[in-house]
């Protein structure tokens, strides 16, 4: 009797660990490993000027415009590149990861490494914008994690509009004395404002250079995005808004984009 008392009782026991382990279970997430570090790659470092001083938000003011003077003060600076890669001497391109990239100035979600083969290599390729199957998929079938996300980079319009490849926003005023009354919103978007860009390496007007990626070193690369170049000649009281849809709002975010390649606002330092 009490060699059956005792078997009954451990099964007791035994099945009330594993009903109480498989509780656990199902109540906790497993706990995900960290990312294995990078051994060779590189480590791209985004950077926002404006003359060369790093963009702030909410603070301080920039001045556009030298003749007639426009004091502007930014709230959101955000943009989404496809295509990211960097270009060997060959010309042969090495995708960046998936080569999809969120960035965010505000945020500072400007700092991203990547596995990358050792070589050298000579310029950085991206594109603002997206094929348009991808601009006009779902945003859904992407992890929550994912720089085409909507619902992390709040940057997507629905499936009619796409995506927003990039949104800038903030107040101006006319004088020093006078209030931030005046908004300023440039959000580019639609197929028809897609560009591709290749940014040598070197800085602006001085010789050309290399980024080296050795065995076992991560490299870092910065790249810097003198935004006064994309406002180089925009008078902001006269079209401070450009959603791309519309005659007048698509001539101006075309302009802007222009002004990008004519007065070469991207720059990749020498490593």
């Amino acid at each position: 009797m009490r060699v059956k008392l005792n078997k009954w009782f451990l099964g007791i026991i035994a099945v009330t660990m594993v009903l109480v382990v498989g509780m656990q279970s199902c109540g906790e997430e497993p706990i995900k490993p960290p990312p294995a570090p990078i051994k060779t790659g590189v480590q791209l470092n985004f950077a926002a000027l404006w003359e060369g001083q790093p963009l702030t938000f909410l603070s301080g003011y920039f001045k556009n415009n030298a003749t007639q003077p426009e004091y502007i003060q930014f709230l959101n600076f955000g943009m989404i590149v496809s295509k990211l890669s960097l270009v060997k001497e060959d010309g042969t391109e090495v995708l960046l990861g998936d080569g999809y990239q969120w960035i965010d100035f505000k945020k500072s979600r400007t700092q991203f490494d990547y596995e990358m083969p050792e070589g050298s290599y000579k310029a950085v390729k991206f594109t603002f914008g997206m094929d348009s199957a991808v601009n006009h998929g779902d945003p859904n079938q992407w992890g929550p994690e994912h720089p085409l996300n909507g619902n992390l980079t709040g940057m997507h319009w629905g499936w009619a509009g796409g995506y927003i490849f990039q949104a800038i926003d903030g107040n101006y005023k006319d004088s020093l004395t006078g209030l931030y009354n005046k908004g300023m919103s440039f959000h580019a978007a639609t197929d028809v404002m897609k560009r591709e860009f290749i940014v040598p390496v070197g800085a602006i007007g001085g010789a050309s250079g290399l980024i080296s990626v050795s065995a076992g070193k991560l490299t870092k690369v910065n790249f810097n995005y003198h935004v006064n170049k994309l406002l180089q000649g925009v008078e902001l009281k006269k079209g401070a808004v450009s959603h791309s849809e519309g005659t007048k709002e698509a001539a101006l975010m075309a302009r802007l984009l222009s002004n990008l390649t004519d007065f070469k606002a991207f720059e990749v330092p020498t490593p």
